[in-house]
């Protein structure tokens, strides 16, 4: 348990980075540098094996594998958006499960190999088309549109994904590094990643 409030304390930069998304610019595939964040969670992600231990992990959202789920679902839901399959070494390697934080139910967090991922589904908006992050960089994630884009705020960079899913809809991956020299895939790889496991799951 202290593993996870510690990550919720590293996670406050995530917060604050949502209030400032307009001032974003666009992403680039560059490691963000940085001092990892000395919570536990991170110490075993930089450990002397070079990769993460995935001890103390805890699963009170990881569902068991069913069926699809709209967008809407998830915004009840959130932490169904992951499923217990791709959260292996061989795909999002996920260390620390889904769990929505206190000051904001209507997402959800998980520890990867890489950094702190949030998803934020807006089942009645598309952020893509919003006009404060026409700036953002341009994508294509398995056939839907996409807008990458970073802010820094006190040293350390955040990287934002847009993902729109259909008419009105879309959702938000926020990401975290744990610092420059831990081993993981970098902040933009990452949040596509998440995003490729989270859009084939929905219906």
């Amino acid at each position: 348990m202290a593993a996870v409030v510690a990550l919720f304390l590293a996670s406050c930069a995530v917060a604050a980075c949502g209030a400032q998304e307009g001032s974003r610019t666009g992403g680039d595939t560059h490691r963000p540098s940085g001092t990892p964040p000395t919570s536990p969670v991170t110490s075993a992600a930089s450990s002397s094996a070079g990769t993460p231990t995935p001890t103390g992990s805890i699963r009170p959202s990881a569902p068991a594998a069913g069926g699809p789920l709209t967008l809407a679902e998830l915004a009840q839901h959130p932490c169904r958006a992951i499923h217990d399959e791709d959260t292996g070494k061989s795909k999002l390697w996920i260390f620390v499960d889904g769990t929505q934080p206190n000051y904001d139910t209507k997402s959800c967090q998980w520890g990867a190999r890489g950094g702190l991922v949030t998803f934020t589904p807006y089942p009645s908006t598309d952020q893509t088309k919003a006009e404060k992050f026409k700036h953002l960089t341009r994508k294509n994630i398995s056939g839907h549109q996409a807008l990458l884009g970073s802010s820094t705020d006190h040293g350390r960079e955040t990287y934002v994904l847009f993902v729109s899913v259909g008419r009105k809809q879309s959702f938000r991956l926020m990401v975290l590094p744990w610092g420059e020299d831990v081993p993981g895939p970098d902040a933009p790889t990452l949040a596509t990643n998440f995003a490729k496991a989270i859009l084939s799951h929905l219906r």
